[in-house]
């Protein structure tokens, strides 16, 4: 609870169902927050199947404003505000103003990342590097994360 009191989550992130994972631990991390990973899995979601009926997060935003396809819409643009603040190739605030949507990067100051550890030691640590070619976060295999060792 301390961790959400100090980075809360990001208000200007609605119905974002990919990113807001990567985008909360570098913020944590280059604040100072260290991330630690159990051996075991402790906790997991379950996405029960569309056949029973229940209702997805992802489908909200299409039954709120009562249109089809509403959520790939507001994700389309709010998913630039988090590869602005992870650091995509193709989301640098250059880009961002060419296609007329700054709006999205109204707080980032607040919101984005920290001063304590730097965005190149958040990736190091994560053993992930971005290429540039083809505009993608690259993960490396790491041990610490499947072994519970940094070494």
């Amino acid at each position: 609870s301390e961790f959400l009191t100090d980075w809360p989550f990001d208000p200007y992130m609605p119905w974002l169902f990919m990113g807001e994972e990567i985008a909360l631990s570098m913020r944590a991390w280059t604040n100072g927050w260290n991330i630690y990973a159990p051996r075991t899995n402790l906790i997991a979601h379950q996405y029960r199947p569309g056949r029973l009926g229940l209702p997805k997060f992802w489908e909200t935003a299409s039954r709120v404003y009562k249109g089809p396809g509403m959520n790939n819409i507001l994700q389309g643009k709010v998913i630039k505000r988090t590869k602005y603040m992870v650091g995509y190739p193709d989301s640098t605030l250059d880009k961002i103003e060419e296609a007329g949507i700054k709006l999205v990067l109204t707080d980032v100051e607040y919101y984005g990342l920290g001063s304590e550890r730097s965005w190149q030691e958040y990736l190091d640590f994560a053993f992930m590097s971005i290429d540039k070619e083809h505009d993608v976060i690259v993960c490396s295999h790491n041990t610490w994360c499947n072994k519970g060792t940094k070494e």
